[in-house]
C-alpha cells in the first residue's frame, strides 16, 4: 500500500498549510464581520479535518484500541483495492461520527470555558459560540476519532500525561494558541483586528498547526506540565 502511504503523508504535511491558508485568505473578512466569516470558514475546516483524520489517522487508530474483529487478518480472496476503499469508507464514517460528537459535546464545554475565562456573556454570543465550535473541531475531533470515549485515555489527556502525538500536540497547540491570542484584545491600540474573537481564532489556528507538527517531531514523549 505504498500509494496509500504516500497520499497519507501528503495530506499529513499539507493539512496545516491548507488550514492556515484558508484563515489567511479570509482574515480581512474575519476582521470586518467575525460571525459571518467564522460560519463560512467552518465547513472548510470540517472538510479538511475529515480528510486528515480519515486518511492519516486510520492506521494509527488501531494502535489505540480500535482493532478489527478479524484480529487484523486478511480475508482470503479480497482484492487490495476493494479492501482499501472499504477501509477508507469506514474511516470517513468514523470521522463523521467524531465530528458530531465534537460539535455537540465539545462546543458547549468550550463555550463555557471561554466565558469563565472572560469572554462576553451578555453580548457577542454568536462570536463566542462559533469560536468554541472551531476549537472543538480542531482540538477535539482528532482526539475523539483516535480514542473514542476511553476513560483512561481522556484522564491522561486532561491531566497532561498523554504521550505526545500529532492529535494531542494539535489539541494542546490550539488551546494554548487561543489563550495567547487573547493577549492583544485588552490593549489600547485601537486596531480593528483586536476585536473579539479575531486574535483568538488566529492564535488557535497557528497553535494547532505548530502543535501538530511538534507532535509529529516529538511523537512518543510524555507531555508533563506538573
Amino acid at each position: 500500500m505504498v500509494e496509500h502511504h504516500s497520499a497519507a503523508q501528503t495530506v499529513r504535511y499539507s493539512h496545516p498549510v491548507v488550514l492556515l491558508g484558508a484563515l489567511y485568505a479570509s482574515f480581512g473578512s474575519l476582521v470586518q464581520n467575525p460571525p459571518l466569516m467564522l460560519l463560512q470558514l467552518l465547513p472548510v475546516t470540517i472538510a479538511v479535518q475529515i480528510a486528515h483524520v480519515a486518511t492519516c489517522l486510520g492506521s494509527s487508530s488501531s494502535n489505540n484500541g480500535k482493532v478489527s474483529k478479524e484480529g487484523g487478518k486478511k480475508k482470503p480472496g479480497r482484492p487490495a483495492a476493494t479492501k482499501g476503499k472499504a477501509e477508507l469508507g469506514a474511516n470517513v464514517l468514523s470521522a463523521l461520527l467524531s465530528l458530531v460528537l465534537a460539535a455537540v459535546m465539545g462546543t458547549p464545554v468550550m463555550f463555557t470555558v471561554m466565558v469563565l475565562l472572560g469572554a462576553p456573556i451578555t453580548t457577542h454570543l454568536a462570536h463566542t459560540a462559533l469560536c468554541a465550535a472551531h476549537l472543538s473541531i480542531l482540538a477535539g475531533m482528532p482526539l475523539i476519532y483516535s480514542y473514542d470515549v476511553q476513560g483512561a485515555k481522556w484522564r491522561d489527556i486532561f491531566s497532561l500525561k498523554m504521550p505526545v502525538d500529532e492529535e494531542y500536540g494539535g489539541a494542546l497547540g490550539a488551546c494554548l494558541g487561543a489563550w495567547l491570542g487573547a493577549v492583544p484584545i485588552p490593549l489600547d491600540w485601537d486596531r480593528e483586528w483586536q476585536k473579539w474573537p479575531v486574535t483568538i481564532i488566529a492564535g488557535m489556528y497557528a497553535g494547532y498547526a505548530v502543535g501538530r507538527l511538534g507532535g509529529l517531531a516529538l511523537a512518543g514523549r510524555v507531555a508533563r506540565f506538573n
